[in-house]
């Protein structure tokens, strides 16, 4: 049997893997839909709707530190700061809108 292919106990069965996966899947997909939505609308550079004052750096910040989150749950802290890093000076050197 090949190393990456599912044994399935029984056809007609769903595993909790299965339910897990099934519940799981969707919503890592809405989440990125909504970050590309909320940085297409408010935070890139020809948003329709740009975020001005001060709330273009706390969008900003609140965006790539989930986003840090997210990495730190899966490579740990140490490459979540290192990402969290770039933006944090960007934001700080860039100033508001």
């Amino acid at each position: 049997m090949k190393a990456n292919s599912v044994q399935l106990v029984s056809p007609d069965r769903v595993s909790a893997a299965d339910l897990l996966a099934l519940t799981t899947e969707p919503a890592v997909l809405a989440t990125a839909t909504t970050f590309a939505a909320v940085w297409g609308t408010f935070l890139s550079p020809r948003a329709p709707r740009p975020a001005r004052g001060a709330a273009w750096p706390a969008l900003k910040l609140a965006v790539f530190s989930l986003a840090a989150l997210a990495l730190a749950a899966v490579a740990g802290p140490p490459p979540a700061a290192v990402f969290l890093c770039a933006p944090l000076l960007s934001t700080v050197h860039g100033g508001a809108r």
